[in-house]
């Protein structure tokens, strides 16, 4: 895993956390600061959070993201890290690994594309063609599907919008904003930010609801 900023290896190491955190990089806050030049190089900012461009050794970007913390609990944070931590799937954002400090972070690959929202909406882009539109709700298909059948429990990913697939360099999409959550075996599978759109729930309950 590549360590944010060239010259800084030994002070990107694993959390040190019992049981599947095991497999998640933690990057030292400072590095994080100093890779996104102070958090000052925005790439977007919405009701999720904030989206900053980071350096990762070697000239390859990445995108961190400040989470909102919608009264979250620690645990619950290390819970979201967990789950989008062993998602692996082409169309998927990848979780590079997260940071704790002043603001909780999440870092994931970039998306050189930036979202589909910036292609449907800036007068300024080029138009998507046809075949292109085509590609990326493929690849959108294929993620939700792998969200659903592929993981136990299954995962819902109830708000998919323009705004949270991303493009990488050949338009393939990359779901992202999957996390904030209580997915849990209790009865209550709610996300606890109540303000938002990304709110994972279990498939049952998600099935439950809509039958009554």
């Amino acid at each position: 895993m590549d360590c944010l900023i060239h010259s800084i290896e030994p002070s990107c190491r694993r959390r040190s956390r019992p049981g599947p955190m095991s497999f998640v990089r933690h990057f030292k806050y400072k590095i994080v600061k100093q890779a996104t030049d102070d958090f000052r190089k925005v790439l977007y900012s919405n009701v999720h959070g904030t989206a900053y461009r980071a350096v990762l050794r070697g000239g390859r970007f990445a995108m961190v993201k400040d989470v909102r913390d919608c009264d979250q609990e620690e645990d619950l944070f290390y819970r979201e890290v967990q789950l989008i931590g062993r998602l692996h799937h082409r169309h998927i954002l990848l979780l590079l690994g997260f940071s704790l400090g002043r603001k909780r972070l999440l870092i994931f690959e970039t998306a050189e594309n930036g979202s589909l929202r910036d292609h449907l909406n800036d007068p300024f882009k080029t138009p998507l063609n046809w075949r292109t539109r085509l590609q990326i709700a493929v690849g959108v298909a294929a993620a939700l599907e792998y969200l659903l059948v592929f993981n136990d429990p299954p995962i819902s990913h109830i708000s998919v919008n323009s705004s949270n697939i991303m493009l990488d360099d050949n338009f393939n999409a990359k779901l992202s904003d999957i996390g904030i959550l209580n997915s849990g075996n209790g009865a209550d599978r709610k996300a606890s930010c109540s303000k938002g759109n990304t709110q994972l729930f279990d498939k049952e309950y998600v099935f439950a609801t809509v039958a009554h």
